[in-house]
């Protein structure tokens, strides 16, 4: 399946007001700020959630199709591949790597 219709299908999903979908790679930072995740424990909570495709608090993941769905207090983040994946995680860990055991 081509990434365009990966997420597309993921934009088609019906979901509520507060978790509106932003496409990587443009708004990770935007992401961020939304869902509090510049603080450390949110830090670690993204990415164990991240790790462990599940809840984590306020914080989840799951795999979608070839994506990777974050999803925030406020907004979702498609990470549509692993390259994608790997800068959100470089992004984030320096605000929270490495503060606190996971």
């Amino acid at each position: 399946m081509r990434l365009e219709a990966v997420l597309d299908a993921i934009a088609l999903r019906p979901r509520g007001p507060r978790h509106p979908v932003r496409q990587w790679p443009a708004d990770e930072t935007l992401w961020l700020r939304e869902n509090g995740a510049w603080r450390p424990r949110a830090a670690r909570h993204v990415l164990c959630a991240l790790a462990a495709l599940g809840r984590r608090g306020r914080y989840a993941a799951r795999a979608e199709h070839e994506a990777k769905i974050i999803t925030g207090p406020v907004s979702a983040l498609a990470l549509p591949d692993a390259e994608a994946e790997i800068r959100f995680v470089f992004r984030l860990t320096p605000l929270g790597y490495g503060e606190a055991a996971f």
